[in-house]
């Protein structure tokens, strides 16, 4: 992939991510702290999140073919870079309760289920995409005939 799929498909990701971690935000808030209540300010928290999670997309960034192995391999260190940069920013940030049990094992797994949606939407998005080049170019070749 070259730097501008890169930055395309960050890009795509990024309000894929804003719109699950707004979802997964709902889902862990209602669990664990259903009374709470937010000002503004809280609207901006699955913006900052899903910089984050683009930010190690930046990893799969590569001048030549990567190989299946180096596909996984990368893909599990930007899960990893991923899980560390939420939970941090979780444990630092005063308005979530780490304090109380299972949040941050809730969180955990909210980012692991994100990063799986996100990365299947991208599957899905990459294969209707080949298959549109495919038959765009089963038209040229037969216009060219």
């Amino acid at each position: 992939m070259n730097l501008k799929e890169i930055l395309y498909r960050s890009f795509m990701i990024y309000f894929i991510l804003v719109t699950c971690i707004t979802a997964g935000i709902m889902i862990l808030g209602l669990a664990f702290d259903p009374d709470a209540r937010f000002g503004y300010d809280a609207f901006a928290s699955p913006f900052i999140f899903a910089a984050l999670g683009v930010i190690p997309n930046l990893l799969m960034y590569s001048s030549k073919e990567l190989s299946d192995k180096q596909i996984i391999l990368r893909k599990i260190l930007q899960f990893a870079v991923i899980e560390a940069e939420v939970v941090g920013m979780c444990i630092i940030s005063p308005g979530i309760p780490t304090e109380k049990p299972g949040v941050i094992t809730g969180v955990m797994i909210s980012v692991f289920v994100i990063f799986l949606f996100a990365n299947f939407i991208s599957i899905i998005n990459n294969y209707f995409s080949a298959k549109q080049l495919t038959k765009e170019l089963m038209q040229f070749q037969k216009n060219i005939k």
